[in-house]
């Protein structure tokens, strides 16, 4: 009787064991085989598949525990959010269990000289600069940090907005909280003074810059100051 009862605590604890080991195994495929799925609202020109699972990889373990149920979305979402280039995700689980990612990248409306290059989109946030096309996006420098790179990007943007400033444009500078601008097809220096009366500003630039073209009294100067109240102020110092 005792060595049944041996046999039946040996079976008991085997069997046990076996359970243990059955489930562990279970609770790590499940950690494992989840399915990622990647989709760009547009073709992506900074990120990759690679990229993001690396990104998904880093985030997930981070995260306490790495099964579909216990995955806290929104908190991956901030994660990858914290990511330069992107500008938006969604993340969402499939009805089939796969997990879904919906990115938006930032788009790059200048360029930012420092002592490394970045891009920077609509709302002044940088991210990595690198060669994605023959886009002549124009560069921004500066010398002064009293103003905002978000406000330089605004003006920026609603600089490129008329078509003649859209194709001249070619940098944009902030000396002592004076913008200055340098053009493709003329060699004086633009003052545009604050960001503040753009589109007055840019109508009396086309318009001198219209009869420069056509006058040769007007050619000669090296610098124009846009700043002044209904007035074009053109020096050739």
């Amino acid at each position: 009787m005792k060595k049944y009862h041996s046999l039946l605590f040996l079976l008991f604890s085997s069997t046990a064991l076996m359970g243990c080991f059955w489930f562990s195994q279970y609770r790590n495929n499940q950690k494992t085989s989840l399915e990622v799925k990647v989709d760009y609202t547009a073709k992506p020109r900074f990120l990759n598949d690679s990229v993001v699972n690396k990104l998904l990889t880093q985030n997930l373990n981070n995260q306490s525990g790495l099964l579909k149920d216990s995955l806290d979305l929104n908190m991956l979402e901030n994660q990858i959010n914290n990511t330069p280039e992107v500008e938006n995700v969604e993340i969402f689980i499939q009805p089939k269990g796969e997990l879904s990612l919906l990115i938006t990248e930032r788009k790059p409306l200048f360029k930012v000289a420092t002592e490394t290059m970045y891009f920077s989109d609509v709302h002044g946030v940088l991210f990595s600069y690198k060669e994605i096309d023959s886009t002549p996006y124009p560069v921004f420098n500066s010398t002064s940090s009293t103003l905002s790179l978000k406000t330089t990007a605004s003006l920026i943007q609603n600089l490129k907005e008329d078509p003649f400033m859209d194709r001249e444009l070619i940098s944009v500078s902030l000396k002592e909280n004076q913008y200055e601008l340098k053009l493709k097809s003329f060699d004086f220096q633009v003052i545009f003074g604050t960001p503040t009366s753009v589109e007055n500003k840019i109508q009396k630039l086309k318009i001198f810059c219209t009869f420069q073209r056509v006058q040769d009294s007007l050619k000669g100067y090296q610098k124009i100051n846009l700043s002044y109240d209904n007035q074009v102020v053109a020096t050739t110092s």
